[in-house]
């Protein structure tokens, strides 16, 4: 009877996750096919994983298993398939790529919506890109021989289970070469039959070789091809075709890098896990037609919504699993490690292995926020969904990407700068399709668990002066309402976010930026209303008072300077709503009118029509 399974990190690469998810698939099918109910927990305990078990397994009725395949033999156009016995199914990727390519083609139609009917193309295999990565790389070959090498022991199957459950169920930190040694000598023991000693290292597999040899011998005048032990390369296999995230990145024109990750488990089942990434591989998979930035920026947002979707309220503390709990996204799963493989003519080399984190600020703590971060969630989609490598909105995508998968909500400012000033480009061109905006109540949810940001936020004079902020950026000269475009009577006025952004470094400087934006501001009021008084109407625009810029002032010397000031630009440059409500509702994306705001905020907004 064993109740955990221990999996040492030996490569120090995704290929650890990817060989810890290959054996707890074993597991779960050892567990399956004997009629052992209990569920597999899967937990990072930083030196080495364990596979948790909820109640101790019995080894004996698996050691009778027969054999079944682990992962599928994998085949494009040009694989060589005499090897493979002719009764055994395949993943043939060209086929799986069709279906993937109409579907993705019937959700670029419906614009992302996904309905059920007759005429609905089924959804792609979750699988259909890993099976892709292998064909494109030519590891289809290498990927086969493994699946082969075990079916030749298929009379020996469920030894071979025991004896690797066995192994690696003690507790002892031990290496995996010494757990792989102890699998061989188990397995003998039992079948009087050898394991495959070595394979060849394929790179979607170990990262960490370049041009499928080591670093060591790169550097020396022997370019044999790299070995590893057979078993750790079955196992990763497993992991990667099972769970692997790969996708095609276009870096240039007719240029496309290949790039591949895992999802890193913190805490989470494995039956959630695999609930949660197959949603996203076949529902709602990130695009790679526009760079590596917007791609990993779409697969953190969209992790983040499939993520959501297993949210549940807990319907009595009994039944609490880990999914009940109210906590951040990151409570369950830590990261995504990944490698990117670059072009090089027809083979592809190790260009870039990284890391992205999961953003924490995303943390419902009910049904109701639930929905509010999947409005938030969407907002941040369209707006980066805007932006494309193809019209130089690479910085753009790259300090998005910064923001998005980190856990500092502060890198969200240096984005919005930025983005401030091309809001103000693209409103200015009356031809272009307006910019997408975030929504103030949008950033309220983003914010509020953090104290010293909603303490400013929620300042009637700091609300004051950024709606006043809006009223000559954003919503200024002219402007596109849901009764077309109408030409305000006030001139927008361009570069105050790199203004106010450059000159928070001193809280001097600062305060005499606001106060000189404040001067211009009043003035433009005052002549307004005169004209408006002729006609018996009155200005419908926030008016900050003095006491508005001296509590502002306040507020500079109570928190930091740079602070306040990037929360004035966020909240100037965002999308302010008329409707009262809850504070913190989300608004639906590019539509005004819709998002509501709490009391404070819904006083300041301005209006336009007669007295």
């Amino acid at each position: 009877m064993i109740s955990s399974l221990f999996v040492g990190k030996k490569f120090g690469s995704y290929a650890d996750t990817f060989l810890m998810l290959g054996l707890a698939l074993l597991a779960e099918y050892a567990l399956t096919q004997t009629q052992q109910t209990t569920s597999i927990q899967l937990s990072d305990e930083g030196t080495h994983y364990r596979i948790q078990f909820k109640k101790p397994i019995n080894l004996e009725p698996i050691a009778k298993l027969p054999y079944t395949n682990p992962f599928p033999p994998v085949c494009g156009q040009k694989t060589d398939r005499t090897k493979l016995p002719p009764e055994t199914p395949i993943f043939d990727v060209v086929q799986q790529g069709e279906i993937r390519k109409l579907y993705r083609e019937y959700l670029y139609q419906n614009s992302g919506k996904r309905e059920t009917g007759e005429e609905t193309p089924k959804p792609p295999h979750p699988s259909t890109q890993n099976g892709a990565i292998l064909t494109s790389m030519r590891h289809d070959k290498n990927h086969n021989e493994l699946w082969l090498q075990s079916w030749e022991l298929q009379d020996h199957y469920g030894a071979l289970i025991v004896s690797i459950l066995q192994a690696f169920s003690q507790d002892n930190h031990s290496t995996f070469n010494a757990q792989s040694e102890q699998v061989t000598e188990l397995f003998f023991a039992a079948t009087g039959c050898k394991l495959p000693l070595q394979a060849s290292a394929v790179k979607v597999y170990l990262p960490t070789a370049v041009q499928g040899i080591n670093r060591v011998k790169a550097d020396g005048n022997k370019f044999d091809a790299q070995k590893v032990d057979w078993l750790s390369l079955w196992l990763i296999a497993n992991g990667v075709f099972s769970f692997g995230i790969s996708e095609r990145v276009k870096i240039s024109d007719r240029t496309f890098d290949w790039r591949v990750t895992t999802l890193e488990p913190k805490d989470i089942s494995l039956t959630k896990y695999r609930e949660v990434l197959n949603h996203l591989r076949q529902y709602n998979p990130p695009g790679g037609g526009h760079g590596i930035a917007r791609f990993d920026a779409e697969l953190v947002l969209r992790f983040c919504q499939s993520l959501l979707n297993y949210h549940q309220a807990p319907a009595s503390a009994q039944a609490e699993d880990e999914f009940d709990i109210w906590e951040s996204v990151n409570h369950f799963v830590s990261r995504f490690i990944g490698t990117h493989f670059g072009q090089k003519g027809q083979v592809y080399g190790v260009k870039e292995v990284f890391t992205l984190g999961l953003p924490g600020w995303i943390s419902p703590s009910n049904s109701s926020e639930l929905i509010d971060y999947h409005l938030v969630l969407n907002e941040h989609l369209a707006v980066i969904s805007s932006l494309s490598t193809e019209e130089n909105h690479s910085e753009l995508l790259a300090a998005y990407r910064d923001f998005i998968t980190g856990n500092n909500l502060r890198k969200f400012f240096p984005f919005q700068v930025s983005y401030a000033e091309y809001v103000l480009k693209r409103l200015a061109d009356t031809k272009a399709r307006p910019p997408r905006l975030f929504s103030v109540s949008g950033l309220n949810l983003m914010t509020k668990k953090e104290q010293s940001f909603t303490q400013i936020t929620k300042d009637p004079s700091f609300l004051r002066i950024a709606k006043a902020i809006n009223q000559a950026t954003v919503f200024a000269g002219k402007v596109q309402t849901k009764k077309g475009l109408i030409e305000l009577d006030w001139q927008r006025n361009y570069g105050l976010a790199q203004q106010l952004s450059s000159q928070s470094g001193s809280k001097k400087d600062f305060i005499s930026a606001v106060t000189d934006f404040l001067a211009k501001y009043e003035h433009e009021n005052l002549r307004l209303s005169e004209q408006l008084q002729k006609d018996k109407k009155r200005l419908m625009r926030v008016w900050p008072t003095k006491e508005d810029l001296d509590r502002l002032i306040e507020l500079v010397e109570e928190f930091d300077t740079v602070l306040v000031a990037n929360l004035l630009i966020a909240y100037g440059y965002a999308k302010w709503t008329k409707e009262a409500g809850e504070a913190g509702k989300a608004g639906k994306v590019g539509e005004a009118g819709e998002a509501e705001l709490s009391p404070v905020e819904e006083s300041l907004v301005g209006d336009f029509e007669d007295e």
